[in-house]
């Protein structure tokens, strides 16, 4: 298990490239898949990689919020919504770690950036999902 979050645990800072680095940093330390997520505010829309859709039961590779954290742990679904909810406001580096509830893959964790343009009202969430490779 990562050393910087256990299951219920998430935290957001100000866009910050070298917090962000550390992560990623940590996640490839070990023995973990991670793919790739964006989401455009303008829509809400999600764009996941094939296993992250598989763990979180997704029918297709574009979703929702809501249609994310269903399967998460109830009581960290509260933490990711505020985690991304602050996310969209400023620009953010932020990550999480949940359980999912209907499997064994182990803890998932996120993360991510986001950039904001207050004249355009546009915006764009980016980051990593992590699993371990025995969820394959």
């Amino acid at each position: 298990m990562l050393r910087f979050v256990k299951p219920g645990f998430g935290t957001i800072l100000p866009a910050e490239t070298r917090a962000h680095e550390e992560w990623i940093a940590e996640l490839t330390g070990h023995d973990y898949v991670v793919e790739g997520w964006h989401c455009d505010l303008s829509t809400g829309i999600f764009s996941v990689g094939e296993m992250a859709q598989h763990i979180h039961a997704l029918e297709q590779d574009l979703c929702g919020l809501l249609d994310i954290i269903r399967g998460y742990a109830q009581n960290h679904r509260k933490i990711v919504l505020t985690i991304l909810e602050e996310a969209t406001a400023a620009a953010s580096s932020f990550c999480y770690c949940t359980d999912i509830t209907d499997t064994s893959v182990g803890p998932l964790y996120c993360i991510g950036t986001s950039t904001i343009d207050a004249t355009a009202a546009t915006g764009r969430m980016q980051g990593v999902f992590a699993f371990s490779a025995a969820a394959r």
